[in-house]
């Protein structure tokens, strides 16, 4: 009977077919709404130096995602992924509308001591955003950076055999 050990084995000998099959990782930093985006999808983040040891080698999945949040959502993946992603004129972005955002700028906090208002309260006024500003700028760096794989990538080449 597969033990948890077996089963993320064979999860990361998949991801690896699917890297293979589709080209390889996306980069956030290099992704836009021109790009051919289903309305629907998953997508997979590693990041660099959380490399696994125990269930082959290479990096880490830190966190797996799709396009709704909420049964019924309108959401789409390019829409969510843009949320993780960040703004392109300010490089910032809002933590309150993407988790991911949230627990990356969380990491951040000792690097920016100023900023006592992170996490806090559903909306806030913009005083309160210019100062949280620097954070959202670091996240949306690290995001970018994080490579990541999406299964709707194999909509445009052949399917995937288990």
């Amino acid at each position: 009977m597969p033990n948890r050990k077996d089963d993320l084995s064979l999860f990361y000998q998949l991801l690896d077919r699917l890297k293979q099959k589709t080209g390889g990782y996306l980069l956030l930093s290099a992704c836009n709404s021109r790009m051919k985006w289903p309305s629907r999808g998953v997508y997979f983040f590693m990041e660099p130096g959380e490399i696994r040891t125990d269930t082959g080698s290479g990096l880490r999945i830190v966190r797996v995602g799709t396009h709704g949040l909420k049964h019924g959502s309108k959401s789409t993946l390019w829409q969510r992924l843009s949320q993780h992603r960040g703004t392109e004129i300010s490089g910032g972005g809002n933590h309150r509308g993407s988790i991911f955002r949230l627990l990356v700028g969380t990491t951040l906090l000792d690097r920016h001591p100023e900023c006592t208002t992170w996490g806090k309260g559903a909306t806030v006024k913009g005083n309160i955003r210019l100062g949280e500003e620097p954070i959202e700028q670091d996240v949306s760096t690290i995001i970018r950076k994080m490579p990541f794989l999406s299964a709707w990538r194999l909509m445009m080449h052949r399917p995937l055999a288990v």
